[in-house]
């Protein structure tokens, strides 16, 4: 029977980060059966522009696509820092999510979010689990969102692989806009969204993790690409997806190829000189 918690307040993200140095996930198989949520969150309007500002979406009366994710993101937080939870936090990279924006969502609407658990299973590269949010108003749900973790560990190789699809309508596409990422991106990105994962914020913090440096956050890459596209894409009925493929070490220059179709937008981001592909994106609707 699935457990419900509800809290009235968003968790302490630093105070999960600053223990989850104690935990070093377990060998179980099975996720526990719990469900997090919140009622009645309020977006702020001061923290919505800074999002807006790091992320470059404009500032309007609805929420970015991506903005949901940032308020369900502390129960993430909450459900893989649980005593029960089999794998550890520290070190968890995001490699792929998806996000179903069902309707535009208005800055004053009160919103109600849950998150859980589901399918653990083997990466090539050790484990991944996806977390799964909700977002309703008033009874409706409004915008669904799945986001997997990876955490290494024994590798799998024969475990079937996510694959995003064909980038071959990308070949004839050789231009798009060239962002230059800043060493600190990953620091300013955490201020906006809480996630002050260490691999971010410093490659001294990265290193103990397996990283020769910072990465950028995968959700501030997607948001970009997101906020770059947003004239072409609908407000309503906008299905996401996006696979993260090779993290963006900062500091970095990337660039973002886009290829359009009725109904559906296929980008790569890739390293400014073409050689590293970071991050495939495919809206339709």
């Amino acid at each position: 029977m699935t457990k419900e918690i509800t809290l009235d307040a968003a968790p302490d993200l630093r105070r999960i980060y600053a223990t989850a140095a104690l935990r070093r996930g377990n060998a179980s198989d099975t996720l526990p059966d719990v469900r997090w949520s919140r009622a009645g969150i309020r977006v702020d309007v001061d923290d919505l522009v800074a999002y807006a500002h790091v992320c470059r979406f404009p500032v309007s009366g609805t929420l970015p696509p991506t903005y949901p994710h940032l308020v369900a993101f502390p129960l993430h937080m909450a459900v893989m820092s649980g005593d029960r939870f089999p794998l550890p936090l520290l070190g968890a990279v995001h490699v792929e999510n998806r996000i179903e924006a069902l309707r535009p969502v208005q800055l004053d609407e009160p919103l109600d979010v849950s998150v859980w658990a589901q399918d653990l299973r083997p990466h090539r590269r050790g484990r991944q689990v996806d977390l799964v949010s909700e977002v309703g108003v008033r009874g409706e749900v409004v915008w669904r969102g799945v986001s997997t973790y990876l955490s290494r560990g024994a590798e799998h190789p024969d475990a079937e692989p996510s694959e995003p699809p064909s980038t071959d309508p990308l070949a004839a596409v050789t231009t798009g806009p060239l962002w230059r990422l800043g060493e600190g991106t990953g620091r300013a990105y955490a201020a906006v969204s809480g996630d002050w994962n260490p691999i971010h914020v410093h490659a001294l913090t990265a290193k103990p993790l397996g990283f020769p440096s910072a990465i950028a956050h995968g959700m501030y890459s997607y948001a970009r690409v997101l906020a770059a596209l947003g004239p072409r894409l609908p407000e309503a009925g906008l299905t996401s997806h996006v696979w993260f493929r090779k993290p963006v070490r900062l500091p970095s220059s990337v660039r973002l190829r886009t290829a359009f179709e009725a109904s559906r937008t296929l980008a790569v981001l890739e390293h400014a000189k073409g050689e590293i592909e970071h991050a495939v994106v495919e809206n339709t609707w």
